[in-house]
């Protein structure tokens, strides 16, 4: 053979090396990806009325999120939610009323310490049954402030699921803070 033939020969091989090197090692980072802890990109948060920008900075202020973050306050991107908030001794009685009318059915019940906040879809709103149960009831319908908390800075947009889940654990026993949820990030 001559010299420009080996010369080719060693370049072939060494570029088929470098391209199964290359391979092993992104199917080794995909697998890590794969067995890593959930990420979490965002944490929705729904407030009750009323609660301020400020009030929502220094709610998150309180809070160790290990990465910066940005505040998309009064989100119009969420549905809107209302609620009601029940004392603890009418409770039942509101829920059964609730459950009366078969084409409406609350979201969530949130128990906080002698009331408990009733999560409703904004069907209820026209709905005739409803104003009247809570006119019967004294109660007030109220609309939610909704917040998006984006996590991160451009170099890392996420926080481990086990943060995420610590915060969201401990906004959730503010007084201001009706419910929250967490958006993970997707590869």
């Amino acid at each position: 053979m001559s010299k420009s033939s080996n010369t080719i020969a060693a370049f072939a091989f060494f570029l088929i090396l470098a391209i199964l090197l290359g391979l092993c090692i992104k199917t080794s980072i995909d697998m890590k990806k794969q067995t890593q802890e959930p990420q979490v990109s965002g944490i929705y948060i729904q407030f009750e009325n009323g609660t301020t920008e400020p009030e929502v900075n220094a709610i998150l202020d309180n809070y160790n999120i290990t990465e910066n973050y940005t505040i998309d306050y009064d989100s119009k991107d969420m549905l809107r939610r209302y609620y009601i908030t029940v004392d603890q001794d009418k409770k039942t009685d509101i829920i059964n009323e609730l459950k009366k009318d078969e084409n409406l059915t609350f979201e969530v019940e949130i128990r906080k310490e002698n009331y408990n906040i009733i999560i409703l879809p904004e069907e209820f709103i026209a709905d005739k049954k409803f104003i009247a149960m809570l006119k019967k009831n004294n109660l007030q319908l109220k609309q939610s402030i909704l917040c998006y908390i984006r996590i991160g800075d451009g170099s890392t947009d996420w926080i481990s699921e086990g943060d995420a889940i610590r915060i969201k654990n401990g906004l959730e026993t503010n007084e201001k803070v009706l419910n929250v949820f967490l958006s993970h990030f997707e590869y």
